[in-house]
């Protein structure tokens, strides 16, 4: 199978107050192109579709039209977006039951279940042209304190300080469990495609 991964489009950025329409505009041509031409059967979206929670109309009607180009230039296209922390996770999933008939799955928040990660929503499997199952997306969007509240942090409180995580246990622990989910569901020669969205700021060694 071929993939390709892309992240970060700020569809609706402005610059100096200037619009970003035209080289966007430009960039999903480009990638509707190479799409077609590398013969891509997956293409996996890290976050930020937009540039913010609430994108104006032109953002959203380039999202939509770049997703029904794509599989009309390359049908069988399979898409797995998730939310970054430029987006509004509801909003980018709200659609997730219409844009799954163009084969288009979008994560926006972390699918939980009773506290526990929804394999179902959460796994994203990936066949090949014969409809044989190749591998599998463990879609895991930008974690949120939402996401994160009720793990355990460093030294073990639950959901308390959440700001105050400097070796990030709980989104490790977050990934830990999505890794072990789809662990579970692979079978022998079948891939695991990890994604995230990561923002970080004062860093330390």
């Amino acid at each position: 199978m071929r993939l390709l991964h892309t992240s970060d489009w700020h569809l609706g950025h402005t610059l100096h107050e200037a619009s970003r329409e035209e080289e966007h505009a430009a960039f999903l041509e480009w990638l509707l192109a190479t799409i077609g031409e590398r013969d891509v059967d997956a293409l996996i979206v890290t976050g930020d579709v937009f540039d913010s929670s609430n994108p104006p109309a032109s953002a959203q009607r380039s999202w939509y039209r770049f997703l029904v180009a794509a599989g009309q230039r390359r049908p069988g296209l399979q898409v797995v977006a998730i939310a970054g922390n430029h987006d509004s996770a509801a909003r980018l999933e709200a659609p997730r039951d219409v844009l799954a008939a163009l084969d288009v799955t979008v994560v926006g928040e972390l699918p939980r279940e009773e506290g526990r990660l929804d394999p179902e929503r959460l796994l994203v499997p990936l066949t090949d042209r014969d409809g044989v199952r190749r591998a599998w997306v463990a879609a895991v969007p930008y974690l949120r304190p939402s996401d994160l509240a009720g793990l355990a942090g460093p030294e073990g409180d639950e959901g308390e300080a959440l700001a105050v995580d400097p070796k990030a246990t709980r989104v490790a622990a977050v990934y830990a469990e999505a890794a072990a989910a789809a662990r579970r569901m692979k079978r022998d020669g079948e891939a695991i495609v990890l994604t995230g969205h990561l923002y970080a700021a004062g860093t330390s060694l």
